[in-house]
């Protein structure tokens, strides 16, 4: 295929890969490199995710502009009586758009690829500036990560605001769907429910193991449990904090020597502070790959959340046993007990844990049949098919 002029909307930085929308936007990027287009990147920096762009391509062209999108209650009030998104009215600001509209009267790009649906407020500068091919490339479905999150609050005045949010974002999630051409979902459900409203070219294209992970060989003697991500996302807040109250307490009673490891950025002081026999709390750590190698079984109890979890895509590649729920495992076909293991209530997540103490050849087995899933169905030459597919 010929070089092509390719354009990247982003709603943050890609580098450092600190999270799984950064590992996404990254994944799009090397591939675009590796196959030879010609690359410029308008990123969004903001207070939680800063601009580093020491790691980046050495193709890409890159600008970081600065949005504020830290949440405010004076508008977040005022926005009740308006009829926009507010979850997505904050990644909607005009120094951003002055950018864009400059690149656009500027350049000639044969594609724009928009980077999750935080980027979706900016179609109308690109259709009036531009009449080129469009990509959407959808991390999750963003309404019914809220929609889940109304469901789960107990404070009654949030529960209602935050329905009434979710309404509204999944009026414009639907109506962005309609707007573009081509989209590129990171699960195959989220491609399937997509497809109910839209008549556009859906196609799954999920993330891949990389190789380095894959390579990886690391044997650990001993049953322990970790998990390690940004602590700064609801979803996951929610989840250790069900884990440390219903289930790890029932497994050490059963379990006395049984270890718990906890890691990851944006950790509440509270959490950090957390004193229970067995658990071990370090916040953010300096080398997350070295911290998964030194840890047997990865916990993701997630019961809010769409899309992919890149966690448990890049702990498979490295033959770790995973305990998560049917919300944790989307977009990835496993099958339990044979390279994965399921349990979405505190019963079954304890017996499943206690299993994996009494098991430990289980354990291995389960993560050297994960380490071969992901091997084979999780690869770069995939996401390379599927780009040089909408980019033709």
């Amino acid at each position: 295929m010929e070089s092509k002029k390719v354009l990247i909307l982003s709603h943050k930085p890609p580098y450092p890969k600190s999270d799984g929308g950064c590992v996404a936007i990254a994944q799009v990027l090397e591939s675009l490199e590796e196959l030879g287009h010609e690359l410029t990147l308008l990123t969004m920096e903001t207070h939680k995710h800063p601009s580093d762009s020491i790691n980046y391509p050495k193709s890409l062209k890159c600008t970081s502009v600065f949005v504020d999108t830290r949440i405010g209650f004076f508008r977040a009030f005022k926005n009740l009586f308006e009829k926009q998104s507010y979850i997505l009215s904050r990644f909607k600001q005009s120094n951003y758009a002055d950018v864009l509209k400059n690149l656009l009267q500027t350049n000639t790009f044969d594609c724009i690829i928009f980077e999750s649906l935080f980027t979706s407020p900016y179609l109308k500068t690109v259709l009036k500036y531009s009449k080129t091919n469009l990509l959407y490339r959808s991390h999750n479905i963003e309404h019914q990560i809220w929609e889940n999150k109304s469901r789960f609050s107990s404070n009654p005045v949030k529960k209602k605001y935050l329905r009434w949010q979710a309404q509204r974002l999944r009026s414009a999630e639907i109506n962005f769907w309609t707007s573009v051409p081509n989209i590129a979902s990171i699960s195959s459900q989220d491609a399937i429910e997509m497809t109910k409203f839209t008549k556009s070219n859906v196609k799954t294209m999920p993330l891949y193991a990389d190789e380095k992970l894959l390579r990886m060989n690391v044997h650990v003697n001993h049953v322990d449990f970790f998990h390690l991500g940004a602590m700064d996302w609801m979803p996951n807040q929610q989840a250790i904090s069900w884990l440390l109250n219903a289930v790890w307490p029932a497994v050490k009673e059963k379990e006395p020597q049984a270890e718990l490891h906890l890691a990851g950025r944006g950790m509440s002081r509270q959490m950090a502070s957390q004193k229970q026999n067995g658990l071990h709390v370090y916040g953010k750590v300096s080398d997350a790959l070295q911290f998964m190698s030194k840890h047997q079984v990865m916990l993701v109890p997630l019961f809010v959340g769409s899309g992919m979890r890149v966690k448990i895509i890049e702990g498979m590649a490295m033959a770790k046993c995973i305990i998560t729920t049917n919300t944790g495992m989307q977009g990835i076909s496993c099958v339990h007990m044979e390279n994965i293991l399921i349990a979405n209530t505190k019963e079954e997540f304890i017996n499943t844990m206690l299993f994996c103490l009494n098991n430990p050849n289980e354990v291995m087995r389960i993560g050297q049949n994960a380490k071969r899933f992901v091997t084979e169905n999780f690869t770069q030459e995939h996401v390379k098919q599927q780009l040089s597919t909408f980019l033709a």
